[in-house]
């Protein structure tokens, strides 16, 4: 299962044709001297692909304002928090999951959230969904009373996961079943604190506060509906508008801080600026195939070469240097993996010099460059084609020039990057991967060309089968690291960089609720008696 986001030609023809149909649900005229200052919050974000969370394959941070998760998860420990369930249960053997959703939650339309809507939404995600892999164990459900009992043929560690991410919510059963794919794309309404009233193509969208709202999620205290009741987001412009029109209040949130204003948004005395982003890292592999790196020693000479404070010195606030695979913010992360990889293939220059030595590579010219059978050590790294990348090209051009390794770098779109590590045609690949869970991480580091970067794969998947199927998370966590050590000892994979994200809104706004992995609630913003959000003592 792939979670990126590259949308399918399903979803681009469908798209083509609702933004060709699409209205919305007001009269279509301009709306925009009708909103109110002080009354409207004006957010910046990225384009939608749609309001239906189980067509799309891209769902951006502000669009779950539309549509709220299953379940929520703890900020700090990861750990299940209630959300449109109010309880979730599992039984011992991980093979019966029992959820609740209580009477009193209304979709904008006014119906009421039932169980049976629970159910057609998972069966629909389960035959549209490109995600739907995350939890295809599921057997069977059936309705009792208010809850819902989900039966598993096999227990799926990450499954519940996907159950408190944006892309599985609810969307009430009568939709599901009488609207088109096309109509439900953007017509629908899922189970959320505000609705889409009106969409402008590539332009903006108007949100509705959902009266009939409410949520058992504990991070807020005011859980019915939102007291900010209208919002634009906006799709287009530049970072420089943006950010001077945040400072100024054009704009009230910014979804992404732009790096390059970041310092400057960062001093801004009116302006609250928070970390935002799940987890996200970018790492090498290299090609074992390729005759240069063959030998498992010399691979680990070149990871030995590798300067992290040298490295360090070339980031900005949004990227930290990495010593494992499975980060901080994500599901299982372990110091553990950490200290693993510092103690077994830290910086190590003379260590890195030996290895080569040992396998016949010694400068012989005197040209500061190694060299062996009349040929000197030269290999091309495949960079993408973004700053971070770069940057990150720079730094390993120099510290394995320090050891007599010559890296010429080879600059191209991230998808021809990903490419060329699929087809074999690399001998170092710079990659990445953002996601939360541990699962859909080992699903993919050393198995996108299993023959160049897997020396075991047989024995690798049977790790992660077991891990997947295991229900106690600390065991997990354990087994999580283990498979991560496994990976370091391939000398294949080599992590690099922890990427964060930050998002910023005016400091004259209260009461926004967030999380350092991107959650943002309106639910707790202090407004006056006539709904005015700013400046409100």
């Amino acid at each position: 299962m792939k979670k990126n986001k590259i949308i399918t030609l399903i979803l681009i023809v469908a798209l083509v044709l609702s933004l060709l149909s699409f209205t919305g649900c007001s009269d279509g005229s301009k709306v925009s001297n009708e909103l109110a200052e002080g009354q409207t919050l004006i957010i910046q974000d990225s384009a939608w692909e749609g309001v239906d969370l189980f067509q799309v394959s891209s769902w951006n941070d502000m669009q779950c304002l539309l549509a709220d998760p299953i379940l929520e998860k703890d900020p700090e420990t990861g750990a299940v928090l209630p959300g449109i369930a109010s309880d979730s249960q599992w039984s011992e053997d991980g093979l019966t999951w029992t959820l609740t959703f209580p009477e009193g939650m209304k979709y904008s339309t006014g119906e009421q959230v039932e169980p049976e809507d629970f159910i057609a939404s998972v069966e629909y995600g389960l035959e549209v969904s490109p995600y739907a892999d995350g939890y295809r164990a599921i057997e069977s459900m059936e309705v009792d009373g208010r809850n819902v009992i989900v039966n598993l043929s096999e227990y799926q560690a990450d499954m519940q996961y996907n159950f408190q991410s944006c892309f599985v919510g609810l969307i009430d059963k009568d939709e599901i079943d009488n609207m088109s794919a096309d109509d439900k794309l953007w017509g629908c309404h899922p189970y959320g604190a505000y609705y889409l009233d009106e969409y402008q193509p590539g332009a903006f969208a108007i949100l509705k506060a959902n009266e009939g709202y409410k949520t058992n999620n504990p991070m807020l205290k005011n859980q019915g509906s939102s007291p900010v009741k209208t919002l634009k987001v906006v799709f287009t412009g530049e970072d420089f508008t943006f950010a001077q029109g945040v400072k100024n209040g054009d704009y009230d949130v910014l979804s992404t801080v732009p790096s390059e204003y970041y310092d400057e948004l960062k001093a801004a005395d009116n302006i609250d600026i928070f970390e935002a982003y799940g987890a996200e890292v970018n790492y090498v592999e290299l090609n074992m195939t390729d005759s240069l790196f063959q030998d498992i020693n010399i691979r680990k000479a070149i990871i030995h070469a590798i300067s992290r404070d040298n490295l360090a010195k070339y980031l900005s606030e949004f990227e930290t240097p990495a010593y494992s695979l499975v980060l901080k913010k994500c599901l299982n992360y372990s110091d553990k993996a950490v200290d693993y990889y510092k103690s077994n293939y830290g910086y190590d220059t003379d260590k890195s010099k030996q290895l080569l030595a040992d396998a016949g590579w010694k400068d012989t010219n005197n040209d500061g460059f190694i060299d062996k059978d009349g040929s000197n050590f030269v290999f091309e790294f495949n960079c993408r084609d973004s700053e971070t990348a770069k940057k990150v090209a720079q730094s390993l051009q120099i510290d394995l020039k320090a050891v007599g390794i010559d890296m010429q770098i080879k600059t191209q779109n991230w998808s021809y990057v990903n490419q060329d590590v699929v087809d074999g045609n690399f001998q170092m690949g710079y990659l990445g991967l953002g996601w939360s869970e541990p699962f859909l991480l080992v699903d993919n580091f050393c198995n996108r060309n299993v023959e160049c970067t897997n020396p075991d794969p047989e024995k690798y998947n049977e790790m992660v089968a077991k891990a997947r199927k295991t229900v106690d998370y600390d065991e997990i966590t354990e087994q999580i690291t283990a498979i991560q050590k496994k990976l370091f000892d391939y000398c294949t994979i080599i992590p690099l960089i922890d990427n964060n994200g930050y998002r910023c809104w005016r400091s004259e706004i209260k009461g926004i609720v967030h999380t350092p992995t991107g959650g943002f609630y309106l639910g707790d913003v202090v407004t006056d008696a006539d709904g005015n959000f700013k400046n409100v003592k």
